[in-house]
């Protein structure tokens, strides 16, 4: 709930005070990577490679829904309802998952280990295939600098994770130090970048108002949409895929990095729709306890869902 505030009260200010919040415009890409920095000072770099045969296909999979089917398929149903929001949509949904997700499985009873797993593979790759996308995509109807953007978003994800890594080998302590104030640090990054992003689109909320209202439907739309790939991948693998543990990485997505990555590219639609996409995110915590508790009791009791 903090962060929901913190995060309203920084487009809030960046929309009515443009002038002021521009001042973080600049920074908002090094605040991400700080954000970054802090998120992975929590891995265990050591459960990304105790990898069975069976762990790494349903890692695969998933990671091929989250970086590929689902983005694609949601693009062409924009294209179809809402070509406006078309691109918004992909950017969201084509993002890695999130360093989030995996406070947020353990949270339900899932396994954090599995979902960071997810969360770093889902990041290593996402500087290739988002903007791999959105060129083949987008690319025909506006000019995109690809390299740009794959070279953007590797500085971003690359550079703190390397950092992060770096620091819990040779300098523990400060791993544990900057872990103690980790929580506020990044609710304070989190108020600066939305300050900074929507300085640069103040007259878009007062011209296009319309267009925020859209914009929160869509995002909690998109939330639904997410959590109905996770339920129905357990039907559709039998039950047996770990729906929380990995499911948690289709809805707990980096969409900071997107209204960072947006703001640099693109139009306000964008980094508009992935930041007002925090409201429903948390949100989804209720259903996907929901789903937890089903899965449990069937694995307890043997009854499918």
């Amino acid at each position: 709930m903090a962060l929901i505030i913190v995060a309203f009260l920084g487009i809030a200010g960046g929309v009515f005070l443009p002038g002021p919040s521009g001042i973080f415009t600049p920074a908002t890409v090094y605040m991400m990577m700080a954000i970054l920095y802090l998120a992975f000072l929590r891995i265990d770099f050591g459960a990304l490679v105790r990898l069975n045969k069976a762990d790494f296909t349903e890692m695969a999979w998933w990671s091929v829904i989250k970086l590929f089917l689902l983005p694609i398929a949601l693009w062409y149903l924009f294209r179809w309802l809402a070509p406006g929001w078309a691109l918004p949509v992909l950017l969201l949904s084509g993002v890695s998952a999130g360093v989030t997700a995996p406070f947020f499985s353990q949270m339900l009873g899932g396994n954090a280990s599995r979902t960071l797993q997810l969360t770093v593979l889902t990041s290593v790759l996402v500087p290739l295939t988002l903007p791999a996308l959105v060129k083949l995509l987008v690319g025909a109807e506006i000019d995109i600098p690809f390299a740009h953007m794959a070279r953007m978003l590797a500085q971003v994800i690359f550079a703190p994770l390397v950092l992060a890594w770096l620091t819990l080998r040779f300098i523990p302590t400060l791993a544990g130090a900057l872990g103690r104030v980790q929580f506020p640090l990044v609710l304070a990054s989190f108020f600066c970048i939305n300050l900074g992003v929507f300085a640069q689109f103040s007259t878009f909320f007062f011209s296009q108002s319309g267009q925020v209202l859209a914009a929160l439907g869509i995002a909690c739309g998109l939330a639904a949409l997410y959590f109905a790939v996770i339920w129905l991948m357990g039907p559709l693998s039998g039950w047996r895929m770990d729906l929380i543990s990995c499911g948690s990485g289709l809805i707990f997505v980096n969409n900071v990095l997107i209204v960072v990555f947006a703001a640099n590219f693109f139009g306000p639609r964008n980094p508009l729709l992935s930041a007002l996409y925090l409201l429903p995110l948390y949100v989804m915590l209720l259903p996907l306890r929901a789903l937890a508790n089903r899965q449990k009791r069937a694995t307890t009791t043997g009854v499918k869902p």
